[in-house]
């Protein structure tokens, strides 16, 4: 777990060491990068419930119940946990 947050740290040092000049599209990337990972972690593990996991869609991520993002992320649950 130590070095997934470690990569990441790096990600954001390089990021904003890159000489005064932002690049907002390797900034989303990055962040959508560690939304999937840690969506992936969630649909892997057995004893979370799909109730925790829209509530971290909600939450944490953001996302509103009609929006195409946390639509797609509710099919994903379907698809590789199953519709409860």
């Amino acid at each position: 777990m130590g070095k997934k947050k470690d990569i990441e740290l790096r990600q954001v040092m390089a990021e904003e060491g890159s000489r005064g000049s932002r690049h907002p599209v390797r900034t989303i990337n990055l962040e959508n990068q560690r939304r999937i990972r840690r969506v992936v972690r969630m649909l892997a593990d057995p004893n979370c419930r799909k109730r925790d996991y829209l509530s971290v869609l909600r939450e944490d991520f953001g996302l509103k119940d009609e929006s195409a993002e946390f639509l797609q992320y509710e099919k994903w649950w379907g698809k590789y946990r199953g519709e409860f």
